[in-house]
């Protein structure tokens, strides 16, 4: 009878939202490390997506006003076209996303330009289910308080720029974008949002997760309207207690933007942060305690129950992208990895990883010259890229496989 009560308890606390153990681990395979394909620096690229054959940079430029300029590159690194939205006054864009039909959809924050189309305000509250009492809110620059969404052809064309005014400057952390809409995380001041929009630009208000010791720094936007939001949090949210000194966290919003359900992964004494996921429902992220950092790369079903996981030591940076139903991991790995040949970095090195939906290692690729990813891009006509830092801190773009 205590047997089956011990049982019983044991199955209870794996089903919890708030520390979990994941249902099963990806056996590894045993595979070569390939070299990763250094191709051109991007100095000035925060940004990566692709469409078509194409790879498509964006950035910001000072002066008199702030621009974005959106570049798009052949293989070689010859320029295809080159996009400045510059509509007179300030624009900073921060996130990027392809939709099915390869527009670029890009995100950030503006002024209120003249010539800009003011997007429909959705007439509903904020949620705020932690009851978090809110500070008077002081505007960081009142001619930036504008979210703006810009939808750019894959030939170059400005397509549309939607705008919705805000209490105080957004910045914007991550965009998904499906058939149902356009979801969109950041931070206004200090605290975590989320913001959906319709594909017309008619944007709702803002949903506030947490106070300014939760961060949001991924988003996937399913195909029913509902949304998937992960990063890290200090703080209790949504009734779960903290169970580290930082946990991951995993929210799910529903359609009408109330939270419908939140997972902790935490480690003992430890800092746990999603940074990357896709929309298989693989994440990565940073597993720190102590001195000890590793990357944790798992994946979930649509309940957020882990189906697999694995760990690998890093310097705590990763970044993910999926291609069908496979999943591409790019770390900066520190030690040799069991499974992978010729794999015995001494210092932080770029690893790029390729998972099948079961956890199974398919493909490894490295580079001695490149430390970390910032961005990854896949487009199925021209494969897996990205970009990132290498030893000096220039910026090159990749391919990887």
């Amino acid at each position: 009878m205590i047997k089956k009560i011990i049982a019983a308890a044991v199955a209870s606390f794996l089903l919890t939202a708030s520390v979990f153990t994941p249902n099963a681990v990806a056996a590894p395979k045993s595979v070569a490390a390939k070299k990763i394909e250094k191709l051109f620096p991007v100095p000035d690229a925060e940004g990566l997506i692709a469409s078509g054959t194409s790879l498509i940079t964006f950035s910001n430029t000072g002066g008199a006003n702030s621009n974005v300029v959106v570049t798009s590159f052949d293989l070689l690194g010859t320029t295809l076209w080159q996009l400045t939205i510059d509509s007179g006054v300030d624009e900073v864009a921060t996130a990027a996303f392809t939709d099915t039909s390869g527009d670029i959809w890009l995100a950030g924050s503006a002024a209120l330009a003249f010539t800009l189309i003011e997007s429909a305000t959705a007439a509903s509250s904020a949620e705020n289910p932690d009851g978090v009492l809110l500070e008077p809110l002081v505007p960081l620059r009142a001619d930036m308080n504008q979210l703006a969404l810009w939808k750019i052809s894959s030939t170059g064309e400005l397509l549309e720029t939607f705008t919705s005014e805000q209490s105080t400057t957004p910045l914007v952390d991550n965009i998904s974008v499906n058939d149902s809409g356009i979801s969109i995380i950041g931070k206004m001041q200090e605290r975590s949002f989320l913001i959906n929009s319709s594909l017309t630009g008619v944007m709702g208000k803002a949903l506030f997760i947490g106070s300014s010791k939760t961060n949001l720094t991924s988003v996937v936007r399913s195909s029913d309207g509902s949304v998937n939001v992960f990063g890290d949090s200090s703080e209790t949210l949504a009734g779960k207690k903290l169970a580290g000194i930082r946990d991951g966290i995993l929210v799910k919003v529903s359609k009408s933007g109330a939270i419908k359900s939140l997972v902790r992964s935490s480690a003992l004494k430890g800092n746990r942060s999603w940074l990357s996921a896709d929309a298989n429902f693989t994440l990565t992220g940073f597993v720190k305690v102590r001195k000890n950092i590793e990357s944790a790369i798992t994946r979930f079903n649509s309940s957020f129950a882990p189906l697999w996981t694995v760990r690998y030591p890093s310097n705590g940076n990763s970044r993910l992208i999926a291609s069908g139903n496979k999943s591409h991991v790019a770390i900066g790995s520190t030690s040799a990895i069991k499974g992978i040949k010729g794999w015995r970095p001494r210092e932080p090195q770029l690893l790029v990883l390729s998972f099948d939906r079961k956890g199974r290692l398919l493909a490894a690729t490295g580079s001695a010259d490149l430390v970390s990813a910032s961005s990854l891009a896949y487009s199925k006509e021209i494969g897996l890229f990205g970009i990132a830092t290498a030893r000096d801190s220039s910026l090159h773009i990749f391919k990887a496989g």
